[in-house]
């Protein structure tokens, strides 16, 4: 065996492979006992509302008890500050090379975070958290097994499970895939997707071996499939995506507000005093409006059974559950509670489904048969519009939502939400909270920007990789490439290249850290350029 093929299996092939199923395996079992407390903290805060509406004299106890809850959870979270927030935009800034995420925090602090978030009914989802926790197992899986020599796979496995996380919160495995091309790093990679995808299979695999043992459930939704709409009723999607896009556009013009409110306004109030606060609002207001409370995973079973069972709910009520759920949501994730805002943004997309639904009906445009379509449209369209990943919400349409038969009319209404928030120039609901995150992390901080040359040297991790494979340190591009003598072909970095690169940094040493982690330890004169002063 020559030198080449001996590099590309003991630095890509199995490193690729073992770190890639194990982490799907570790994942599984981490995600699947976390779904299963779950389940059980959010019954058991159903009850507890059930009983304290049937018995109001206990409501004082109730927001006691939250406000409680809330201290609890901003005392854990001034420890584990990673654990703050949405999982899916913290899993975000970590594998973009922004933050740490310290997985062992992530790992075993976060879930008892959320689990409290979900015991006061905060409206927020499981599926954040899974994702943060599959990034976290990821992270320690290449920390444990393959110790310095492999540090330069951690933000590949990273991403493969956070997509092994996503595709157990959803039960949609394809769409995981996608998830890491679209929203975690928005570019096509053959290695991200390989890696993402051995994760993703080992980790589906170890969950239905647990559900054959009675050990967690799979999927996230049971739809029943709909009649086909009529391609002259193709009026219906492009209404519900114009509406959507239209919302997705509000969405993210009320978050820069809350946003602007939390970081800024009230910047100087402690959460150990908003926590509380925030707790016992959701737990007041959920006493009256028990719709309000939660992930939105029951308001979406609702709606979705709705008309299977006669039993439809006035207009009215939908705009009042949508309104104050977007404001609790908001308010909550811009203060740092615990949680995700995937569930809660189809929850959202289902409310607007629900009323088109109801006014085409009542209008005598369509049949009560097309109500759960109608709904299902929603919310694929506004979850395609309000993230900006289009091709995840379709097939998520089709493995979660039994979309396949009115893959058209879920087509044309994701397009026409994503050309509304796409021509108004407006970043995405996830990027928003990603540029929020970060502008917290950098606060005060001035970047350093600086353009060196790096020579590539033997055995380093770059070696027989694509350009386009390598996630290079935030901000950076590569400017030029220099082929060195041993360059065998013209798709891949080979010992010897001298790569240009210009990045923005504001910490210029753990930036230099990161490239001799991929392209080897530079000569003292290159270094220094790496570590102004």
């Amino acid at each position: 065996m020559n030198d080449h093929k001996s590099h590309y299996i003991k630095n890509l092939l199995l490193p690729c492979l073992v770190f890639s199923v194990a982490t799907g395996v570790f994942s599984a079992v981490f995600i699947t006992a976390f779904k299963w407390i779950a389940e059980e903290v959010i019954r058991l805060s159903s009850q507890i509302y059930d009983t304290v509406r049937a018995y109001p004299v206990w409501l004082p106890c109730l927001l006691i008890g939250t406000a409680a809850i809330g201290l609890i959870s901003s005392l854990i979270l001034s420890l584990c500050p990673t654990c703050r927030g949405g999982g899916i935009p913290t899993t975000i800034t970590a594998i973009k090379g922004v933050t740490d995420i310290k997985w062992l925090s992530s790992a075993f602090v976060l879930p008892i975070s959320a689990f409290l978030t979900f015991l006061c009914g905060i409206p927020l989802g499981t599926e954040g958290p899974c994702v943060q926790m599959g990034s976290a197992v990821g992270d320690g899986t290449v920390r444990i097994l393959g110790g310095k020599k492999n540090v330069g796979w951690r933000r590949y496995i990273m991403t493969g499970g956070a997509c092994a996380g996503f595709s157990l919160a959803t039960g949609a495995p394809i769409s995981a895939i996608l998830f890491s091309m679209e929203e975690l790093h928005k570019r096509f990679s053959p290695l991200l997707f390989s890696v993402a995808s051995i994760s993703v299979i080992s980790g589906q695999i170890t969950a239905r071996l647990l559900s054959k043992l009675g050990i967690g459930t799979l999927g996230l939704f049971h739809v029943s499939l709909s009649p086909s709409l009529p391609y002259a009723m193709i009026f219906i999607p492009i209404t519900v995506g114009i509406l959507c896009g239209a919302c997705a556009l509000l969405f993210s013009h009320l978050y820069r507000r809350f946003d602007k409110l939390m970081s800024v306004k009230l910047s100087k109030i402690s959460i150990k005093i908003k926590f509380p606060l925030i707790f016992a609002c959701v737990a007041l207001v959920g006493f009256f409006f028990s719709r309000t409370l939660g992930s939105g995973h029951e308001l979406i079973d609702h709606m979705l059974g709705e008309y299977l069972y006669d039993t439809h709910t006035l207009w009215y009520v939908f705009a009042i559950v949508f309104l104050i759920r977007a404001i609790f949501m908001m308010i909550a994730n811009t203060a740092g509670v615990t949680g995700g805002i995937f569930l809660p943004t189809l929850a959202f997309g289902a409310i607007i489904g629900a009323l088109c639904a109801e006014a085409f009906i009542a209008m005598g445009a369509v049949g009560s048969e097309y109500y759960v379509l109608i709904v299902v449209i929603g919310m694929t369209a506004f979850l395609g519009a309000s993230s900006r990943i289009p091709l995840t919400a379709c097939v998520f349409a089709i493995e979660a939502l039994s979309g396949i038969n009115n893959i058209i009319s879920i087509i044309v209404a994701i397009v026409s939400a994503f050309l509304i928030v796409e021509l108004s120039g407006l970043d995405d609901f996830t990027e928003e909270v990603v540029k929020a995150k970060t502008h917290a992390i950098h606060e005060g901080k001035e970047p350093y920007v600086i353009e060196v040359p790096l020579t590539v040297y033997k055995n380093s991790f770059v070696i027989d990789k694509e350009l386009r494979d390598i996630l290079w340190p935030a901000s950076c591009v590569v400017l030029s490439i220099e082929r060195g003598p041993d360059h065998r072909d013209k798709h891949t970095i080979a010992e010897g290249d001298i790569l240009t690169v210009h990045y923005k940094t504001y910490d210029p040493i753990a930036t230099a850290e990161e490239f001799e982690v991929l392209v080897g330890d530079q000569n003292e004169e290159i270094d220094r350029i790496m570590r102004p002063l």
